[in-house]
């Protein structure tokens, strides 16, 4: 449990494994200062890129929500941080003239003041978790 005098630091992330790549070192640096540090993560990840040709693979994108899920574990040891699923669909950065439609639930599809509440209060009112 954190202490009411107890620095903490929140980082935002849209996909899982850019906690590893976007301040992961930072991040590193204020655990070891006992600072509390929490990772938010927007999405599964579930429509991104494979960039490692040799896990450009049928069977790596049929479980790739499934492996970005393991990989999010593996960082939040090596880290020492603690994470929460914000529960949003990943767009997959869509691309086109004109852009196909954006799939249902992502976070661009949300309202405005939903997306500004509270964690707390807008995930029980949306059933994300």
């Amino acid at each position: 449990m954190t202490q009411p005098d107890q620095l903490r630091l929140l980082a935002v992330h849209a996909h899982p494994d850019d906690e590893s790549s976007k301040g992961a070192a930072t991040m590193a640096k204020y655990v070891a200062e006992g600072v509390d540090v929490l990772v938010a993560t927007c999405t599964g990840g579930e429509r991104g890129s494979v960039l490692n040709p040799a896990m450009d693979r049928p069977e790596v994108w049929e479980r790739l929500p499934q492996i970005r899920s393991e990989e999010m574990a593996a960082a939040r040891e090596i880290l020492g941080v603690g994470q929460e699923w914000l529960g949003f669909v990943d767009s997959g950065l869509p691309e086109g003239d004109p852009m196909p439609p954006l799939p249902e639930g992502c976070f661009a599809l949300v309202p405005l003041e939903e997306a500004a509440a509270p964690w707390w209060s807008s995930s029980a009112a949306s059933g994300r978790r």
